[in-house]
């Protein structure tokens, strides 16, 4: 089942007198000036059900409706300024900068997505786009962090949920849903670097380490760490540069079904790291790799793991020896308090 709300048509077929629009009246968007809908909530009627905000002109004191008016409800999609080409109201902007993550856009942070595609531009890491066609490296970016939420969605699927009723809005640039080639040659082009950055400017937990809720070991956070093993699509390309496990032979007979890449995440209550390898590198030894690079993540607290996980040198570590009969229940302990 998706994690991301699909987008949906329209709740009711219009009937009685329709309006008076050009064109399939299935796709048919209101529009009014914002100066038009009044600010503040809607009224509530019985069991404090809310009602909906009623527009009207601009300096009437309001708008009265009675029962049995035809009226046509809608939802508030974008407020732009408006451009009129030939007595028809098109919405003035681009598509690519009204998408959003919905909730997840407010953990990352509004603009954190832009910045860093500017900062890579003004290194020299990414080419800075010349014209505004149907993609753009910010909604490439967020079209790769929905797709982790719907792996059975296509490109256009993804897309598609992902641009929302955004995609029925008359822009004054047009724009359409871009085809799997169009998406694939973008994709290309953006670094895995700025993927690794976005991740490493989320990544933490969500809740403070002092918080009430918080699981604390003699006054420090509990946190986990594990490997795991993640199939890759069967390209020659993957094969090469993570190769595979549980075989001998990366090409021929006898290969793996799929390349793969070892990970090693370090959660607590959220990701708080994580670090990548070839299919046959080791845990500890990316365990120690992401130690080195990130020593701030592992100060002051408490990791578990199970008791196959070693821990490097350097941790205060604890690993229940066999023989007591716990081993497939038991975990080792580790804690970096000044690394």
């Amino acid at each position: 089942m998706p994690s991301y709300r699909p987008v949906g048509g329209s709740a009711s077929s219009l009937v009685a007198e329709p309006l008076a629009v050009k064109g399939d009246r299935r796709a048919v968007m209101v529009a009014f000036p914002a100066a038009d809908l009044p600010r503040g909530r809607a009224g509530r009627g019985m069991a404090g059900r809310p009602g909906a905000t009623l527009a009207c002109a601009a300096g009437r004191p309001g708008t009265h409706v009675a029962s049995g008016t035809m009226m046509t409800f809608c939802h508030p999609v974008v407020t732009v300024p408006a451009t009129v080409r030939g007595g028809v109201a098109l919405a003035d902007g681009w598509l690519p900068d009204f998408v959003r993550l919905g909730e997840l856009e407010r953990h990352i942070g509004d603009g954190v997505i832009e910045a860093l595609v500017g900062k890579a531009v003004t290194e020299g890491r990414l080419t800075a786009q010349q014209r505004r066609r149907i993609m753009s490296f910010p909604l490439l970016m967020q079209l790769v962090v929905a797709m982790t939420l719907m792996p059975d969605a296509s490109y256009a699927e993804t897309i598609t949920r992902l641009a929302g009723h955004l995609a029925d809005v008359p822009w004054a640039r047009d724009w359409h849903v871009p085809a799997s080639r169009t998406v694939t040659t973008w994709r290309n082009k953006l670094p895995a670097c700025l993927m690794e950055e976005l991740f490493w400017t989320v990544a933490g937990p969500l809740a403070d380490d002092g918080a009430p809720s918080a699981v604390l070991l003699a006054g420090l956070p509990v946190c986990g760490i594990d490997g795991m093993l993640i199939s890759l699509a069967d390209t020659p390309a993957n094969r090469a540069m993570f190769g595979c496990s549980g075989s001998a032979a990366r090409n021929g007979y006898g290969q793996a079904p799929f390349p793969q890449l070892q990970a090693v995440v370090v959660t607590g209550r959220a990701a708080l790291g994580a670090i990548t390898g070839g299919a046959r590198a080791g845990e500890q030894t990316l365990l120690a790799r992401l130690i080195r690079r990130r020593r701030e993540l592992f100060r002051g607290r408490v990791f578990c793991f199970h008791r196959n996980f070693r821990a490097p040198r350097g941790a205060l570590a604890y690993r229940p020896r066999s023989g007591h009969g716990l081993e497939e229940v038991s975990v080792g302990l580790m804690a970096y308090l000044d690394p």
